[in-house]
């Protein structure tokens, strides 16, 4: 798409000779002589540029470009003027004009001015785009989980999120941790700003401390000049630190420090850094266990489990695994350019019947792994990884799987149930709802409320 350009020039001669080039340019261009024309012009449609002289018939530049700026602040305005003081550029400047050239006007100069302008309104919008996005992507309506427990997570998630206070979040590898982190992060307050995550576990521990705290030029070999840490970065925003439970003890004080006090020094440093960071913590080690063994320190503990919360395996909540099961399907069917409608009955009663040690990570790694193997139109026991075919995980009943649940109420059963028998009509029918209904015995409206009710 052309970027629209509108100059506002009252000398005819300048403004066809202007409008010339930057149609040369490949510009949309529009001029104006007067103030009049001009935000008669911008209230009819949008310009990325807006060149403007400085002296108007009817008005001066000044008092146009702040109405414009007023309406449509995103607007770059170049100011035009063949009076050029330090004042009149200061005071330009101060009202948010982006530049300001003096006439005659420097033709090389000014492409140059105009490409930069377009170039920043174009990061500033995909910026503006990419932050939709990402609250898009972490709200909490699309992270899968039907189960009551999830539900309870849910819950607790979107009380804490409108707080600031530090949360610490437990559970085996592969239950969404860090998904729970970003959607804490981006429906708080702070999703403006920034979200730093840290694997605790993943650096070596004679670096952790210059990544988290930063250093100060020289402070030991190789540092060769000072560098900002994570908690420097997320100062205003969220600092997600995983596996917190593999700090080394020599940090654990430090980390302690910055939750009391809000402030640290850098490696090699003196000067107290002054930072405001939410924390937000997760582990799948018994941190309890860990202080017994004297590997973890009782008062970081304390300051860190404000407020727990739990995500459960996989293995408890055998419910989630038909809505994740269709999530994964559609995701990576989207992907790989795939016209995958579904699962079968027989592949499904194996998904239901494996225990899932990986959790939800193993399980989308199940699904790509079929998407991709997949010939037909529904994944098939044949499409699934060769580990999860042996014949008992064939063999076990839904009914069986869900039953054996002790932690669910018989209400949750029931729902697991009913929603796997629905989604093997829908299955069988190819998604015909009148004939899925009439399988089992509903009216088209009562499968209709089902269909939602399950997001199937």
């Amino acid at each position: 798409m052309k970027e629209k350009v509108l100059i506002v020039e009252d000398d005819i001669n300048t403004l066809n000779g202007l409008a010339e080039i930057l149609e040369e340019e490949q510009f949309v261009i529009t001029k104006a002589r007067n103030a009049s024309q001009a935000l008669s012009a911008i209230r009819k449609k949008p310009f990325n540029v807006v060149l403007m002289d400085y002296l108007l018939p009817d008005q001066n530049g000044l008092d146009v470009s702040r109405q414009i700026l007023e309406e449509l602040p995103d607007t770059k305005i170049i100011m035009m003027t063949a009076f050029g003081t330090v004042k009149n550029a200061v005071e330009a400047m101060k009202m948010g004009i982006y530049d300001y050239l003096t006439k005659p006007i420097n033709l090389d100069e000014l492409l140059i001015i105009i490409r930069r302008a377009i170039q920043e309104q174009r990061l500033i919008s995909e910026n503006i785009d990419l932050k939709s996005k990402l609250t898009d992507t972490y709200r909490f309506e699309n992270i899968v989980g039907v189960s009551g427990k999830m539900q309870e997570v849910f819950q607790k998630v979107m009380k804490v999120a409108g707080s600031d206070a530090t949360v610490l979040l437990r559970g085996e590898s592969g239950t969404g941790k860090e998904l729970i982190a970003r959607a804490i992060h981006y429906q708080s307050k702070r999703r403006d700003k920034p979200l730093v995550e840290v694997n605790c576990a993943s650096i070596p521990e004679n670096l952790l401390e210059s990544e988290l705290f930063g250093h100060e030029k020289g402070a030991f070999t190789g540092a060769h000049k000072l560098k900002k840490g994570k908690f420097e970065v997320a100062d205003g925003g969220t600092l997600f630190l995983d596996e917190i439970g593999e700090l080394p003890l020599s940090l654990q004080v430090k980390l302690l420090r910055v939750l009391q006090e809000k402030r640290f020094n850098r490696v090699g440093g003196i000067d107290n850094i002054q930072v405001e960071v939410r924390v937000i913590a997760a582990t799948n080690a018994d941190l309890e266990k860990r202080m017994e063994e004297g590997l973890f320190r009782e008062d970081l503990y304390y300051r860190l489990n404000v407020i727990p919360i739990r995500i459960p395996p996989l293995r408890e909540r055998v419910e989630d695994i038909g809505p994740l099961t269709d999530h994964f399907i559609r995701k990576y069917a989207a992907k790989n350019n795939r016209t995958i409608q579904g699962i079968t009955e027989e592949a499904l009663k194996i998904m239901m019947a494996y225990n899932w040690p990986g959790n939800v990570r193993e399980l989308e790694n199940a699904i790509e792994n079929a998407v991709v193997m997949c010939e037909g139109d529904y994944i098939t026991p044949q499409d699934l990884p060769a580990y999860l075919q042996g014949p008992p995980m064939v063999d076990s009943p839904l009914l069986k799987i869900v039953m054996e649940q002790g932690d669910l109420s018989y209400r949750e059963k029931l729902e697991a149930c009913e929603r796997e028998i629905i989604r093997m009509a829908l299955a069988e029918t190819n998604n015909n709802k009148t004939r899925a209904a009439k399988k089992l015995g509903f009216t088209l409206r009562t499968l209709r409320n089902k269909v939602k009710k399950y997001n199937l």
